[in-house]
């Protein structure tokens, strides 16, 4: 009973992950993810974190090792099956034509339809995306007439609307000011109470402390790290990941670690 416990919590399983370029490399990645959790990876520029998200979403093709997503080889799904599983936020995007609002984020539900030219619009669904990221009275604007940070929060609205179990983005609330990237994170979390699972990459390490359930620690192709942010968010593991001379302070009411520099 407790293993097929375990089994129904992970929904992520990264089995000895390694994947290289001329000049990098990942090498023995391995963790897992909880069902319903907000899971954040951290890490200097450079350190592996955007190539660990494409394998994930099999954009690219490990050297060994395997990318499990609710007990699924990712590399035998078809591309149409995992994005009924995974709604993915790339950290750029420039579309090839002038979208409206409203007509991005509707093409998150290609996923759910029989039909690539037969995309039902889910109106209610459709609101309550452009409501949580502050963009309904923008739904007829072109995307291209929005500055970056609405942008962002359209492809956040996407995700939101194609309604999987996981939401992978690279740079979760990059372009965002403080004030929507609260807003944002603050409703992200609130769908894992619901039973959905945050994948994010994070800079700014105090908001992955404050949200993420569990954090993993990048550097050189390498988790050097893994576990709750009150056990991996400390000066000696950060100092050492980032360079530089830092301090780290427990938030005074709620608790969580809060970088000084």
């Amino acid at each position: 009973m407790k293993e097929e416990k375990m089994k129904i919590e992970t929904i992520l399983k990264i089995e000895h992950l390694s994947f290289s370029y001329p000049s990098f490399s990942l090498q023995d990645i391995s963790f897992e993810v909880k069902k319903g959790t907000f899971f954040g990876i951290i890490g200097p520029n450079g350190s592996g974190k955007t190539t660990l998200l494409s394998l994930i979403m099999k954009f690219q093709k490990p050297k060994s090792g395997r990318v499990i997503i609710d007990g699924k080889d990712v590399l035998k799904l078809s591309h149409k099956k995992l994005a009924q599983l995974v709604a993915y936020i790339a950290q750029d995007f420039n579309p090839a034509y002038d979208f409206t609002v409203e007509e991005l984020v509707e093409m998150g539900g290609i996923p759910r339809s029989a039909h690539f030219f037969e995309t039902a619009v889910y109106e209610e669904d459709l609101e309550n995306a452009l409501k949580t990221v502050d963009l309904l009275e923008y739904r007829k604007r072109l995307f291209s007439t929005l500055s970056g940070g609405q942008q962002r929060r359209v492809l956040i609205a996407r995700a939101i609307y194609q309604n999987t179990p996981i939401i992978v983005a690279d740079e979760l609330v990059n372009h965002l000011d403080l004030g929507q990237a609260v807003r944002v994170l603050d409703y992200l979390k609130q769908l894992t109470k619901s039973g959905k699972t945050i994948i994010g990459t994070f800079h700014d390490i105090t908001l992955a402390a404050k949200y993420c359930d569990e954090i993993a620690v990048m550097k050189d192709g390498k988790i050097l790290a893994i576990g709750e942010p009150s056990d991996v968010v400390s000066r000696e593991i950060l100092s050492s990941v980032y360079g530089v001379s830092l301090d780290v302070i427990k938030h005074p009411e709620k608790g969580y670690p809060v970088i000084l520099i």
